[in-house]
C-alpha cells in the first residue's frame, strides 16, 4: 500500500502544503553544508585573527610562567585571578564563536530559508519508541548520509595523502629551522591542508544540499485527489461558487437598472437586446453606456424606460454592436459616434416637436 501511495504522488506540492509544512518546522536541512560552512568560517577567522591570537597566547604563557605567588595570597585574590583569565579567554574566543554561529545560521537559511515555527517545539512521545527509532536509523535518508560520510572520509584521506606527500621535502628541510620558523612552516602546511579539505567537502555539502531540497519536494508530493480536494477547500464547492456568482450578477443587474432612469435613450433589438445610453453635452465628451441586458433583463430595461419616459428606439445592428463591445460605465467607441449622433439628433427633434 505504501508503494502504491508513493507511486500515486505525482503532483508537485502546492504552495499551501509547503506553507503548512513550513509552519510545522518541516523544511529542507543539510547537516553536511552547515558543518562544513561552520568549519570554513572558523578557519577563516583563525587565519585573520592569528597575529592577535598569537600575541595573546604568548602573553598568557609568559604570565603563567612568571610564577606569581601573590595570586595565592588569599581566596578572594585567587578568585579574582581566575575570573580575569576566564574573561580574557571568552573575549579571545568570542570572534571565533561569532563567526561559527553566523556561518551556521547562514547555511541553514540558504537551504531552508527563514523559518519561525513555534509549533515545531513540542514533546513527541513517538520519538521514544525504539521500534520507530530503528525505522529512522534504517531508511533512505540514513543510507544517503552513510554513503556521504564514507565518500567524505575517502576524499579527505586522498587529499591529505597527496598534499602531505608533496610537502615531504619541505618537512625534511625543517630539521635545521629555528623554533619560530618551524612553527610557522607547520602552521602554513596545516592551514593549506585544511583549506583544501574544506573546499572539497564544501562541494560535497553543496551536492547534499541540492539532494535534501529535491528529497523535501519529493516527500511532499501530492496525489491528484489531494490536489482536487485542496483546490475545493480553497476555492469552495461548485455549488457555493455558483451561488456567489449568481448573487454578484443580481447585484450588478440591480445597479445597472438604477441607472436606466438617468439614460438619454434606450436602443433595442427590438426584443432580445437593450442598451441604455446617457449623454450630457456639457459634462461628457462621448455618450456612456449605463446599462445593458438580454432577454428578461432587456425587457426589464424597457419597462423602466417606459415608466420614466426614456425614449426607446429600435436599432438592431447598433444595439447588438454596443451590447457585445461595450461594458456598463464605458464610453461609446469613436467608430459608433456617427450612428449615435443620428439617434441623438432624432431624439432632440422629437423633443422640439413635443414642445
Amino acid at each position: 500500500m505504501a508503494e502504491e501511495s508513493a507511486a500515486e504522488r505525482t503532483e508537485q506540492p502546492s504552495p499551501r502544503k509547503l506553507e503548512k509544512a513550513k509552519a510545522r518546522g518541516h523544511v529542507p536541512q543539510s547537516q553536511e553544508l552547515s558543518s562544513i560552512v561552520t568549519i570554513l568560517a572558523l578557519l577563516a577567522a583563525i587565519a585573520l585573527l592569528s597575529p592577535s591570537l598569537m600575541q595573546w597566547m604568548l602573553a598568557e604563557v609568559r604570565d603563567g610562567m612568571s610564577c606569581r605567588s601573590s595570586v595565592f595570597a588569599d581566596t578572594q585574590t585567587f578568585l579574582d585571578f581566575v575570573q580575569e583569565k576566564t574573561v580574557g579567554v571568552l573575549l579571545a574566543m568570542s570572534p571565533l564563536l561569532a563567526a561559527m554561529a553566523v556561518a551556521s545560521v547562514a547555511a541553514s537559511i540558504a537551504v531552508g530559508g527563514v523559518v519561525f515555527a513555534p509549533g515545531a517545539i513540542e514533546f513527541r512521545f513517538n520519538q521514544l519508541n525504539p521500534i520507530s527509532g530503528l525505522g529512522r536509523l534504517f531508511n533512505g535518508r540514513s543510507m544517503v548520509r552513510l554513503v556521504t560520510s564514507i565518500a567524505e572520509l575517502i576524499l579527505v584521506g586522498m587529499i591529505a595523502w597527496y598534499y602531505l606527500w608533496g610537502k615531504v621535502p619541505v618537512l625534511a628541510s625543517l630539521r635545521w629551522a629555528w623554533s619560530d620558523q618551524l612553527l610557522a612552516a607547520i602552521a602554513g602546511i596545516i592551514l593549506g591542508l585544511l583549506i583544501r579539505i574544506g573546499i572539497a567537502l564544501l562541494v560535497v555539502a553543496a551536492a547534499d544540499a541540492f539532494y535534501q531540497k529535491w528529497k523535501y519536494q519529493d516527500d511532499l508530493k501530492m496525489t491528484r485527489q489531494e490536489v482536487k480536494q485542496e483546490r475545493k477547500e480553497s476555492e469552495g464547492s461548485p455549488e457555493v461558487k455558483s451561488r456567489i456568482r449568481r448573487i454578484q450578477l443580481e447585484t450588478a443587474a440591480k445597479r445597472m437598472l438604477q441607472e436606466v432612469p438617468k439614460a438619454t435613450v434606450v436602443l433595442v433589438n427590438p426584443t432580445h437586446v437593450a442598451v441604455a445610453l446617457r449623454y450630457e453635452p456639457k459634462t461628457m465628451d462621448a455618450p456612456v453606456m449605463v446599462a445593458k441586458g438580454a432577454d428578461l433583463l432587456a425587457e426589464r430595461i424597457r419597462e423602466i424606460a417606459r415608466a420614466y419616459g426614456v425614449p426607446i428606439i429600435s436599432r438592431p445592428e447598433l444595439a447588438r454592436t454596443i451590447f457585445s463591445t461595450v461594458e456598463p460605465g464605458q464610453p461609446i467607441p469613436e467608430g459608433l459616434y456617427v450612428a449615435i449622433a443620428e439617434v441623438l439628433a432624432l431624439i432632440y427633434r422629437l423633443r422640439r416637436k413635443k414642445r
